[in-house]
């Protein structure tokens, strides 16, 4: 209640006239009836002021809403009085400072998911074509045998590629809507590569390519171990596919009393100095991309990693080796 200023002020005005008032007419009471008089002029002039002002302010405030609607919301209330009407203003403010702050976001969203949708339309386009034709071209009951058993294993190649998009994306989601639930428990790294590799041994074999494990196998950290495997075998298959015909993969691993790291060197291309701060951005394809690359498994990689805690950084001598360097920390950073 004492915050009101207008209330205030308009007690004071009455308790000011009342009292001269009072005064006079002890002072001349025959003049009682021109007291009550003039009394009723200054009240009426008093309530008059008092209610011009009162809707100005209502004005200016109709006015402040009106310019928000349109985007004009001003940096600070021009209102620094005291009393109901400046609190309301600032709540207002206040309120309409988050509605557009939210409003901002939401057009943000908007436009990422639509983003989004075209890249996953674009990368599912792509091997459907290709797919159609294949299956015409197997309907020809003339093709060769030879050719049909490559136009079925291509087949099988782009499903699993589809596949693999399709997982990734819908993890993406989950992790972005923030429903995918991460573990906390011990996560022994060694245990934890070998699943990241399981997949991937044949078709490092296929080229040649050799793996070479070294530095301590029994570290360990707290976090997702089926995520952790998912997170380092997106970055082995990205080194797997940049390392050349009888290549050579390194991967360390080590602990300190502060974090346990993963540093995977793969010899090859490398990563341009381009390309190098762009490499975890989703749909993101280098110079040097795989034409089979997606785009997306660094970046979900990227996201899994940090969501447990941990970091992942990148390095690279052009022309000659890449690394990665994965570090879960033992503390919240």
């Amino acid at each position: 209640m004492f915050r009101n200023r207008e209330l205030l002020l308009g007690i004071t005005f009455v308790l000011l006239i009342t009292g001269a008032s009072a005064v006079v007419y002890g002072m001349k009471p025959a003049g009682g009836g021109i007291i009550i008089f003039i009394d009723g002029i200054i009240y009426g002039a008093g309530f008059y002021l008092f209610f011009r002002r009162y809707y100005r302010r209502l004005q200016l405030l109709s006015s402040f809403l009106r310019k928000s609607q349109y985007g004009l919301l001003p940096l600070e209330t021009d209102d620094q009085h005291e009393g109901e009407f400046a609190i309301l203003k600032s709540e207002i403010f206040k309120l309409l400072t988050r509605l557009h702050s939210q409003t901002e976001l939401l057009e943000k969203e908007k436009q990422y998911l639509a983003d989004t949708i075209s890249d996953i339309s674009h990368q599912l386009k792509t091997p459907m074509t290709s797919m159609n034709v294949m299956i015409d071209l197997l309907k020809d009951p003339k093709l060769p045998e030879e050719n049909r058993i490559v136009f079925i294993r291509t087949l099988h190649s782009q499903l699993a590629r589809m596949e693999w998009l399709l997982s990734a994306m819908l993890t993406m989601s989950k992790l972005d809507a923030g429903t995918l639930i991460l573990k906390k428990e011990k996560v022994c790294t060694g245990q934890m590569l070998n699943r990241a590799l399981e997949h991937l041994l044949i078709s490092m074999e296929l080229r040649e390519q050799s793996v070479i494990r070294e530095g301590e196998e029994d570290v360990s950290y707290a976090g997702d171990a089926y995520w952790s495997s998912e997170a380092l075998s997106n970055i082995l298959k990205n080194c797997m596919e940049h390392t050349p015909n009888k290549g050579t993969i390194r991967i360390n691993t080590s602990q300190n009393p502060i974090y346990t790291s993963i540093r995977i060197i793969n010899e090859g291309s490398g990563i341009s100095s381009e390309d190098l701060p762009h490499i975890f951005e989703r749909f993101y394809r280098g110079q040097h991309t795989s034409p089979d690359s997606v785009g997306i498994g660094l970046a979900l990689a990227n996201k899994l990693i940090r969501l447990q805690n941990g970091s992942i950084e990148v390095s690279s001598d052009y022309g000659k080796s890449a690394t990665f360097l994965i570090k879960f920390y033992h503390y919240n950073i």
